[in-house]
């Protein structure tokens, strides 16, 4: 076992203030000891925090490998419902990575996806599963998840009636997707409870909330009552122009996540965590907002802790870099950051000397 000293660069405080680093300190097994020297716009952080990712299991090809996320300095995530409640039991195991999950109100997940099927109702039966699946797994599952605008407004209006039901029924939050909600979104707004969450607040498709009458009043008023605003960027839900217009009105992230799966792995528009927070820097976030955003948000509301002896180690690389939305606006930054060192439960993940 060996010890590692980081030098310089920026870190932040416990209350999440954003300070030079004086000396950061962790434990490395198989390793000697090292010192590095970070330069100053290099950032070490103790980990990522990823509210909204999709994992994969012999129930679906569409999700990505714990060990992937861990690779690219995930220690902590939510699944968002890519198991259903009829399939949870084949879900993925974790393989270090520490993960809480929502469970979709359709019964097979996302295990057919990119096909889509109408919501058909929860029978009596359905009621007593979910009641017995509580009992043996809350402390894994997380909530309820739904996915609006994917048939027509009466499957949206069944999805959210019965999932609003379902969740209140189980104490438990709905996580509301609303790209392409046929609903208005001020009937969801205002129909959310606090500690629902409504992810890919910044799409720009239709049922944008950056648009519309009273959507920003409805919005305002959700927030006000504790309703969790989470990016979910993926490959298709975030727009700049949504973006400007409802962070010009202070509303921010409480959650800044991926998405992931593996469409997006590695590729364009979302690559990894590290991408998507210098995209967001570019954007106009402050990196104290993105803290909180990526670690202290989403840990409180997930109700997990970062493994020991973890760390990400991003360097600022000042060169011009290209940050695309979904809908062909590109946005132009004179840096970003990319991982250099990730080191997670003590193990060197990567560390790329000649970055």
């Amino acid at each position: 076992m060996g010890v590692w000293r980081f030098y310089g660069g920026r870190s932040f405080t416990h209350d999440g203030r954003f300070v030079e680093n004086p000396e950061w300190i962790l434990s490395v097994l198989s390793d000697c000891d090292r010192v590095v020297h970070l330069r100053p716009q290099d950032i070490i952080l103790p980990g990522f925090a990823d509210f909204h990712v999709h994992l994969a299991s012999p129930a679906n090809s569409l999700g990505v490998l714990p060990r992937q996320l861990l690779a690219t300095g995930v220690l902590v995530a939510g699944d968002a419902g890519t198991e259903g409640w009829r399939t949870v039991s084949r879900a993925a195991t974790s393989e270090g990575l520490r993960i809480k999950r929502w469970l979709s109100l359709l019964p097979d997940g996302l295990s057919r996806y990119p096909m889509v099927t109408r919501f058909s109702g929860l029978t009596d039966d359905d009621w007593i599963h979910w009641q017995s699946l509580m009992k043996e797994r809350r402390t894994e599952i997380l909530g309820v998840k739904i996915r609006l605008g994917q048939i027509d407004e009466a499957d949206d209006v069944q999805l959210l009636t019965q999932g609003l039901d379902l969740a209140r029924t189980l104490n438990l939050p709905l996580m509301v997707h609303v790209t392409g909600a046929w609903i208005n979104p001020v009937t969801v707004l205002n129909a959310l409870r606090p500690g629902d969450v409504v992810t890919h607040v910044y799409h720009g498709r239709r049922g944008t909330l950056a648009d519309g009458p009273n959507v920003m009043e409805a919005l305002t008023a959700a927030i006000h009552k504790g309703v969790w605003l989470d990016l979910g960027h993926g490959a298709n839900h975030f727009s700049w122009r949504s973006f400007r217009r409802l962070t010009a009105h202070q509303v921010l992230p409480d959650t800044i996540s991926t998405d992931m799966t593996q469409r997006t792995w590695g590729k364009a528009p979302v690559y990894d965590m590290a991408h998507l927070c210098s995209k967001l820097w570019a954007g106009g976030l402050s990196w104290t907002a993105i803290y909180r955003a990526v670690l202290t948000s989403p840990l409180k509301y997930l109700g997990l802790s970062l493994p020991a002896d973890s760390a990400v180690v991003l360097r600022y690389r000042s060169e011009p870099v290209e940050y695309p939305d979904t809908e062909g606006e590109v946005v132009v930054a004179t840096g970003g950051w990319r991982p250099q060192y990730i080191i997670a439960h003590g193990h060197v993940v990567m560390a790329r000397e000649g970055l």
